[in-house]
């Protein structure tokens, strides 16, 4: 039996992550192959649910940390370069945003 129990968590820990850990990550991607510019670790909590304040906001802190990077010339990056912001919170939420910025 206990056996069996550890093969489950080590399924649900390999099909949804670390759930005891979840991280929110961002990165300044192309606006067209999505290839990364730069990428920050924003947040993370243990033993936190979807529900987390630092899960739930993650998109929200990507697109205003993309949108500074964006205004103060993205790094090394071709003035007028077009970013998007790409962020993933562990199994929570991830994605691609559809608005550009252009890159100061």
């Amino acid at each position: 039996m206990k056996l069996f129990l550890l093969v489950v968590l080590f399924f649900i820990i390999t099909v949804n992550g670390n759930p005891l850990n979840r991280e929110c990550k961002c990165k300044a991607v192309s606006n067209t192959i999505h290839f990364p510019f730069h990428s920050w670790d924003i947040s993370s909590c243990k033993l936190c649910s979807c529900k987390d304040a630092a899960m739930v906001k993650c998109e929200e802190a990507c697109k205003a940390m993309v949108q500074s990077y964006a205004l103060t010339g993205c790094g090394k990056v071709i003035k007028g370069s077009k970013v998007k912001y790409s962020w993933d919170a562990s199994s929570c939420s991830d994605g691609v945003s559809k608005v550009e910025y252009t890159c100061a």
